[in-house]
C-alpha cells in the first residue's frame, strides 16, 4: 500500500513543477512580449520627436528669411525673437526659443592678430566680471589665455598666457586648440576659468566661427551692453530701457547721442543686425524628449543656412 501512495505523490509534485514551469515561461514570454512593444513604442515616439525638431529647424529658416525682408535691423521685439512655451502636436508638444548670438561676446575675437583690438575686447571683459560681480582681477590673465587657445601659435601672450607647457602637466595632460572654439564649452577648458565663473560667464559669450563679429547692441542682455562702455551715462541707460519699443537703426545713432562713444569701443565693434542665430527646441512626444540645437548663418541674401547641429547638449 505504501509504493502506490508515494507514486501518486511524487506525480502530484512533477505536475505541479511541471504547471509552475509552465506559467514562469509563459510570464517571461508576456514580459519579453510587453517590453519589446515599449521598445518599440518608445522607438517610434523618439523617431517622431525627432522629424518634428527637424521640421522646427527647417521652419526657422522661413521665419529668418521673412524677417531679414521686413527689417533692416535685429531687435528683441522681431518676430524671431518670440519664444514658443508650448504648441501643441499629436501625442505631443513643441517648445523652443531663437538666441541671437551675436548678441553675446564672440570668445573668437580674442584670437585678434591686432593688438589694440585685442585689448579693446579685454577691456569689454573685464568690465562684464565687474558687472557680473566676479573677480575683475581674474580677467585680464583669462582673456590672454584665452587668446593663446584661439591663436594659431605656441608663443604664450604676456603676461598670462597659456600654451602647450601650461596645460600638459595638467591631470589629464592636454594641449591647446590652436583653433577658433567651436562650442563655449570649451571654455572651461581654459586657464583660470573655474565652474562658477563660467556658469556665470555663460548667458553673455558664443563661439561663432567667424573672428570679428560685432555685437548687437539691440539684442545683447544688458550687462553686456553696459560692459562696452568705460561709464555707462544716462543716455545709455535710457537706450537700454526703451531698446525694446524703439531699438537703434544704426550705431552712428548711439555715438552722436552719447549713449557710447570712440573711447569706449570703436564702430566696428557693435552692430545693430545680425548674421548668426541659434534655435534651441525641444520635441516631447509620449514619454520621449528630443532637443536639438541648431547654428544659423543668414548672409545679407539668400537663405539661412544650417552650418552646425547638435542634440541635447550645446
Amino acid at each position: 500500500m505504501i509504493a502506490p501512495v508515494r507514486q501518486r505523490g511524487i506525480a502530484l509534485i512533477t505536475a505541479i513543477l511541471i504547471v509552475s514551469l509552465a506559467v514562469i515561461a509563459a510570464t517571461a514570454v508576456l514580459s519579453a512580449s510587453s517590453l519589446g512593444i515599449q521598445r518599440t513604442s518608445t522607438l517610434q515616439e523618439t523617431e517622431k520627436a525627432w522629424w518634428y525638431a527637424v521640421g522646427v529647424e527647417a521652419w526657422v529658416k522661413t521665419i529668418l528669411q521673412r524677417d531679414a525682408k521686413n527689417n533692416k535691423i535685429d531687435s528683441l521685439g522681431d518676430i524671431w525673437a518670440q519664444p514658443v512655451q508650448a504648441l501643441p502636436v499629436e501625442q505631443g508638444f513643441l517648445s523652443g526659443e531663437i538666441v541671437d548670438l551675436q548678441g553675446r561676446l564672440n570668445l573668437n575675437n580674442f584670437a585678434a592678430s591686432d593688438s589694440a583690438r585685442f585689448t579693446q575686447w579685454q577691456n569689454v571683459l573685464i568690465r562684464l566680471f565687474e558687472l557680473l560681480e566676479l573677480e575683475p582681477s581674474l580677467a585680464r590673465p583669462i582673456s590672454e589665455a584665452l587668446r593663446d587657445w584661439v591663436d594659431r601659435d605656441q608663443s604664450p601672450t604676456p603676461y598670462d598666457g597659456a600654451e602647450d607647457n601650461e596645460y600638459l602637466s595638467a591631470v589629464p595632460p592636454y594641449r591647446t586648440a590652436n583653433r577658433p572654439m567651436q562650442s563655449v564649452t570649451e571654455l572651461m577648458a581654459i586657464k583660470g576659468v573655474t565652474p562658477d565663473i563660467y556658469k556665470a560667464l555663460l548667458p553673455y559669450v558664443s563661439a561663432l566661427p567667424q573672428i570679428g563679429t560685432a555685437i548687437n547692441v539691440n539684442t545683447a542682455p544688458e550687462a553686456l551692453v553696459r560692459a562696452l562702455a568705460v561709464k555707462p551715462s544716462a543716455a545709455l541707460e535710457e537706450f537700454i530701457r526703451d531698446r525694446l519699443e524703439k531699438p537703434a537703426e544704426n550705431t552712428s545713432e548711439l555715438m552722436s547721442n552719447g549713449a557710447l562713444t570712440g573711447q569706449d569701443v570703436e564702430t566696428a565693434m557693435i552692430s545693430t543686425g545680425s548674421k548668426f542665430f541659434q534655435l534651441r527646441a525641444q520635441a516631447t512626444i509620449g514619454s520621449s524628449r528630443v532637443a536639438i540645437y541648431s547654428l544659423y548663418y543668414r548672409a545679407d541674401s539668400g537663405e539661412p543656412l544650417v552650418i552646425a547641429r547638435s542634440t541635447d547638449s550645446e
